[in-house]
């Protein structure tokens, strides 16, 4: 059986990084996760966890002797998102090329603000003076992103059908984080990935969410709170609600509520050691069984399924 779609987590914190002995299992890099669908890379996000993913990717490149070819989708554009990028050794090969993709903050898209993040004294090395070949695409909500021989954007008003190889990409804008935020729900081969972090649940859980992830295979959701620490309870620590981040439970009544296979806990709060992540993903499973936390290293395979039986699938639910 093929395995169209590979999941692996190269960056799981939240907020800044945080590296020690009490983030061993878990890891301390931020937000990057890599998605291969049917040959093609798909990073999400790009944390200092897509440091280590470059050093992956050129090595791959180094073997196969095949140019790196990457489509990096932003949520958004806080430091804990982008910190990364300068850090990204493709981003310096002249014959890799990269698709940047994201949508438009307070009147910046993403060139502007990875230019901003890369002058002069801040970094030493201009965007413009990285050496790969870039294209950017500023996208709103409802937007599709296609993934085939080429990137295409199809606006909301527009419906095609997927072709049998290519990677459809939906969009949906959550306003539960400042400034806003992507949640991206990848589709391939019958398959369905959502990523949605920095997202904070509602009373009676975010449903338009819950729609857009209906079926899904797998939600990696926001998790960076337990609920005493969510509600000031916990000595020592602020209450943080309105702060734009969920609690496992918050992640739970997602998942159950949208039917998806497997939930992964991600966007871990960065005062939060190894123990206390795993005694969330404890609480976490008895709400929603198939639950995890995610952890750098962490890949899951999904295969393929008949796109036919599939759609009966969801149907049903």
């Amino acid at each position: 059986m093929s395995t169209p779609i590979t999941i692996t987590f190269w960056g799981v914190r939240g907020s800044h990084p945080v590296p020690g002995a009490g983030t061993v299992h878990f890891g301390g890099n931020t937000s990057c996760v890599e998605v291969n669908a049917g040959g093609r890379t798909i990073i999400l996000d790009a944390g200092t966890g897509i440091i280590e993913l470059g050093r992956s990717l050129a090595s791959r490149a180094r073997q196969s002797g095949t140019p790196i070819e990457a489509a990096i989708l932003f949520s958004h554009f806080h430091h804990d998102h982008v910190q990364g990028f300068p850090f990204f050794t493709p981003a310096y090969f002249p014959t890799a090329r990269l698709n940047l993709i994201g949508s438009e903050a307070f009147n910046h898209n993403v060139e502007a603000v990875l230019s901003g993040n890369q002058t002069p004294p801040v970094f030493p090395v201009r965007l413009q003076e990285m050496g790969a070949g870039k294209a950017v695409y500023t996208i709103q909500e409802g937007d599709t992103i296609l993934l085939g021989g080429v990137v295409g954007i199809v606006g909301r008003q527009k419906r095609s059908e997927p072709s049998a190889d290519e990677v459809r990409i939906r969009t949906y804008r959550s306003y539960a984080h400042p400034g806003g935020v992507m949640v991206y729900r990848i589709e391939y081969k019958g398959r369905a990935v959502v990523y949605a972090t920095d997202t904070e649940g509602y009373v009676g859980t975010d449903r338009r969410l819950v729609a857009f992830a209906e079926g899904a295979d797998l939600l990696i959701h926001d998790a960076q709170y337990t609920e005493e620490h969510y509600r000031g309870e916990r000595a020592g620590f602020p209450a943080t609600q309105g702060f734009g981040h969920s609690t496992p439970v918050m992640a739970c009544e997602v998942a159950a509520a949208a039917n998806v296979k497997q939930l992964v806990l991600f966007h871990h709060n960065p005062a939060y050691d190894d123990a206390m992540i795993r005694a969330m993903e404890t609480q976490a499973s008895r709400l929603f069984p198939n639950t995890s936390a995610a952890y750098e290293g962490l890949t899951i395979t999904l295969d393929a399924v008949d796109t036919r039986r599939r759609s009966q699938e969801l149907a049903t639910v």
